[in-house]
Order: structure tokens, then sequence, then C-alpha cells
């Protein structure tokens, strides 16, 4: 019996194999720049001077206002003060324990707001959080424009853990121009990420604009260590 053929496969395999892991090493790294970049690129180095955040997240559909909660975030102490007015038009004022989120009532709730509104407004800066994962996505078209992507998947952290996002990375800026969010079943989305400004150092998009809907960053104020 001629063992050749079957060597050959064997090392074929084994080729494949070890360029496989270059690949996927390759791109372990790509995406641990990319993120590195855009860490920076939002104030990443700044963000330890950071004592508290305050914003309104808004949202509007084709220009009319259908939601807004003001934020109060004591970075420090790990507390968010949340204030909204729920669809029946009750005042609602709710402080969130960041470090042990209540598992009911408006506590949860306000919780909820400070996970979904506060990623809309900081994601960047969220890629070092623990349980985050990134990906080097390679380049991709967007509207005629050549962008390098990021992938984020989590690891058992935030309240949809299966969801991931794909960032579009300015290759200039470094920063974000629009991502994909990807919900693990139902229909994603595609989404921009404009209207830059500086706060406390940070460089954080205050509109983003889906599907005929626009988020407002409203009210930022970044207050800072001197």
């Amino acid at each position: 019996m001629d063992m050749k053929p079957h060597i050959a496969i064997i090392v074929s395999l084994f080729a494949l194999t070890a360029a496989a892991a270059r690949a996927a090493d390759e791109s372990a790294d790509k995406g641990q720049q990319l993120a590195t970049d855009l860490w920076k690129a939002s104030g990443g180095e700044d963000w330890a001077k950071v004592k508290e955040v305050h914003f309104t997240f808004v949202v509007e559909n084709e220009g009319k206002p259908l939601f807004s909660a003001q934020h109060v975030w004591n970075v420090p102490a790990g507390t968010d003060e949340v204030k909204w007015k729920d669809k029946q038009g009750k005042d609602h004022q709710v402080t969130a324990n960041l470090a042990t989120p209540a598992s009911d009532g408006e506590e949860k709730t306000a919780y909820a707001r400070w996970v979904n509104d506060s990623y809309w407004l900081l994601a960047p800066l969220k890629i070092r959080d623990r349980g985050v994962k990134v990906e080097a996505g390679g380049p991709k078209e967007l509207n005629g424009v050549i962008y390098e992507t990021l992938r984020l998947s989590f690891d058992q952290v935030g309240l949809t853990p299966t969801d991931h996002y794909v960032f579009y990375l300015d290759p200039l800026t470094k920063l974000p121009h629009a991502w994909d969010y990807v919900p693990k079943s139902g229909e994603g989305m595609q989404a921009t990420w404009e209207k830059y400004q500086t706060f406390g150092g940070l460089n954080l998009a205050t509109e983003h604009n889906f599907n005929g809907k626009t988020i407002r960053l409203a009210d930022i104020k970044v207050v800072t260590n001197k």
C-alpha cells in the first residue's frame, strides 16, 4: 500500500490548520489595534479623570420627539440618577446602583435606561470593559467609502449578551462613522455616528440616525478632576 498520498493529505491538513491559526491570530491582533485606536481617539486616556457625566437621551421620529431621559451619572460612586416620563405621562426620578442593579421595580427600569442610553453615548469608551470581545472585520464599503470594521461581541455581560455590533471606523479620525446592530434573533439595523463634540477630553457623537428615527444626546456635561 502506497502511504505517500496519505502523508501528503496529512501534511496539507496541518498546513491548512496552521494557516487558519495564523489568520485568526492576525485578526485578533488587528482587532486589538483597531480597538486601541478607537479608544484613544474617543478620549479613553482621559476617562480616569471623569467624575460625572450628565446627558439627556432623546428619541425622535421624523423630527417629532418620542421619548427622553435625563441622566446624572456619578462615575466613582457607581450610581446614575435617571429622570423620565412614562407612556402614561407619569414622571419618574430614580437612582440606579450600577454595581448591584435591582432585579425589579423602577430601579430596574432606571438601570436598563443607563445601560441603553450610556452605550449610545460612550460605546467606544467601553470596549475595554470586562467581557467585551473585539475582532477585526476587514475593510468594508459604506456609501462609496472604504472603512475598517471592528466587531464587538460579549461574554455574558450586559442585558443582551448575545447581540453584537460592527463599527465602521473612519480611517483618518479612527472614530465610528456608523455601526451595525446585529441581534441574535429579529431584525438588526444600521445607525450613523455623527456630529462629534468634545466634552472633558471625550470625543462623543451627539446624533445617530436610523430608519427615519434620530437619537440625540443633548445637555452633555462631563465633570472631571482638576
